[in-house]
């Protein structure tokens, strides 16, 4: 069980509280909400990396990892701008992240994972070398080699067609049932829903709902839920 009793982040105009929600383990969670509101800030503080953070009773297994760095935290971080390394390869990509830095000599997970994700013919393609779908498709490898307990993308797929979007999110969400990764993400558009995906809505740095999408199409909480549940049908 991922737990937060508190995560506050203070800046000038500007303001983020969530408190006192939970998430089992394993779960798919979707952030919505205006642009604006917070999101990317909520993520980068559950992660460890927004700097004004204050993070009180951030449990996971019900170990306080409140006060914990980045890298002893359970997740593992997909940026919006994906943050590839320009000085690797894509299989050096992912022997880097599963020894945490320590190596870029890959083994034969590391090309099996690459192999997963339909990048076995770009083994040695550097990340200026490929494609935007490929570049996308070697981001969530990486985050799938350092098997995090959560996978936490901020809005994946805002950068590519709706086409090939849909396409990578459903192999991406694939991939993490079967290793049995919790995901987290950020994204301005609904594709598909299960009975156990859960969602969060944040307008003006809060929470507004929390619950499954059947609730927040039948009870939207506010008219921006109801307008954004609208447009996903």
């Amino acid at each position: 069980m991922l737990e937060i009793d508190e995560i506050r982040v203070q800046r000038p105009g500007f303001s983020v509280r969530v408190g006192s929600v939970c998430l089992p383990a394993g779960r798919r969670l979707t952030i919505i909400g205006p642009s604006g509101c917070g999101k990317s800030t909520l993520l980068r503080a559950l992660v460890g990396l927004e700097p004004l953070a204050r993070v009180q009773g951030l449990r996971w297994q019900s170990e306080d990892i409140s006060a914990a760095p980045p890298h002893r935290r359970p997740f593992g971080w997909l940026p919006q701008e994906l943050g590839l390394w320009p000085n690797l390869n894509a299989l050096a990509h992912l022997a880097f992240a599963r020894t945490r830095g320590r190596c870029v000599r890959p083994l034969a997970d590391d090309e099996a994972l690459l192999s997963e994700v339909g990048l076995a013919h770009r083994a040695t393609a550097l990340p200026a070398q490929l494609s935007g779908g490929e570049r996308q498709r070697l981001a969530f490898a990486r985050v799938m080699a350092l098997q995090p307990a959560w996978a936490v993308l901020d809005e994946p797929f805002s950068h590519l067609d709706p086409v090939m979007a849909t396409e990578l999110a459903q192999s991406f969400q694939a991939l993490a049932q079967r290793l049995g990764m919790g995901l987290i993400q950020v994204s301005h558009q609904v594709r598909r829903q299960t009975d156990g995906d859960w969602f969060w809505a944040m307008e003006n740095g809060a929470l507004t709902q929390v619950g499954p999408w059947s609730e927040l199409k039948t009870s939207p909480a506010t008219p921006w839920i109801e307008r954004f549940v609208d447009l996903q049908s």
